[in-house]
């Protein structure tokens, strides 16, 4: 596949570097580069993007603004600056790779090809014939994982972790949104914090507010505002 790829970075002579490297690869179709965050705002609002190479230093609006603007994005994004200690937060914010400056070719390359790793893996899970399981890319490989194996689900920021079946646990650089979105009607979200597996709800606790104690013992808040929802869940 080739990947509809833009640049966005406040210097010129950053923007003709990365273009140039950008040519050594057939499977990048570069359609634009920018130099600040509200011309590349404007562009991914109009134009389908499927890979963001984002500089985090700009004037005005920086980086990690151009992203705030797509909490739910349909892109993926490589860090491209000389400032390491913003590397961090680059991968809480869903960041598929994170580039120094100056760039090498070899880096280049391997965050090309995580990319294409997960649109494969993307493709992989759509192309599924039985909607029960979920294809899932991260740090170091992917897995398939069952809807079944899936006991409950905690995120924080744009984290989340797996609880699973045989004391298993995976934690992705993905919101809760994402798998609220992506599960099955057998997952209910009880808490801006939890998503549970109905098939695993052992009974519902009330003393000092609502809580839900699964099969293996675990207890987990319910909010106020969740809670009716999930019980008529429970009795559907």
């Amino acid at each position: 596949m080739r990947l509809r790829t833009i640049i966005v970075d406040d210097e010129e002579l950053n923007l003709k570097n990365l273009e140039i490297l950008l040519q050594n690869f057939s499977n990048i179709e570069l359609v634009g580069c920018f130099k600040t965050v509200e011309m590349a705002r404007l562009f991914i609002k109009q134009n389908k993007v499927e890979l963001l190479f984002l500089d985090v230093s700009m004037p005005v609006e920086d980086g990690f603004d151009l992203l705030n603007h797509f909490p739910k994005r349909d892109f993926q994004v490589v860090f491209v600056t000389a400032h390491e200690e913003y590397a961090l937060r680059a991968i809480k914010t869903g960041a598929t790779d994170y580039i120094l400056k100056p760039i090498l070719l070899g880096e280049l390359e391997q965050a090309i090809n995580k990319v294409l790793v997960f649109y494969k893996a993307q493709e992989t899970a759509n192309n599924l014939n039985s909607g029960n399981k979920i294809m899932l890319s991260y740090e170091g490989g992917k897995s398939l994982i069952e809807f079944s194996d899936i006991i409950y689900l905690n995120g924080f920021d744009n984290l989340t972790t797996l609880y699973l079946t045989k004391n298993r646990k995976l934690t992705l650089s993905k919101t809760l949104k994402y798998f609220e979105d992506a599960l099955s009607i057998d997952f209910e979200r009880i808490h801006k914090s939890y998503i549970v597996n109905l098939k695993y709800v052992s009974k519902v606790l009330s003393n000092d507010g609502f809580f839900v104690e699964l099969i293996q013992g675990d207890v987990l808040p319910i909010s106020r505002r969740n809670f009716k929802k999930f019980n008529d869940s429970l009795k559907g």
